[in-house]
């Protein structure tokens, strides 16, 4: 049996890898009153998150684990993942 990684491909999943992006970058540590870079606001925009508001980064991870749940529900109806599945 091949141990090559399989991986599914398509819009969900760019979308995906955009958003754990965005996650990765607003997770890192930061001072309370640091602002966030111009490309990860612009990239929440892009994806269709509302960035602005004065909204805090708890608020804008909790918005991008919303949709990140809603991408890997609808992945997961559209096939099968085999033992690999991923989870929220």
């Amino acid at each position: 049996m091949s141990q090559e990684h399989i991986e599914p491909r398509g819009s969900s999943v760019l979308e995906l890898r955009r958003v754990d992006r965005i996650l990765s970058e607003l997770a890192r540590p930061a001072l309370p009153e640091a602002s966030m870079a111009p490309s990860t606001l612009d990239a929440m925009v892009q994806l269709g998150i509302c960035a602005g508001g004065g909204a805090s980064r708890m608020e804008l991870i909790e918005r991008l684990w919303g949709r990140k749940r809603t991408l890997l529900r609808q992945m997961s109806a559209l096939g099968d993942w085999g033992p690999m599945r991923p989870v929220a």
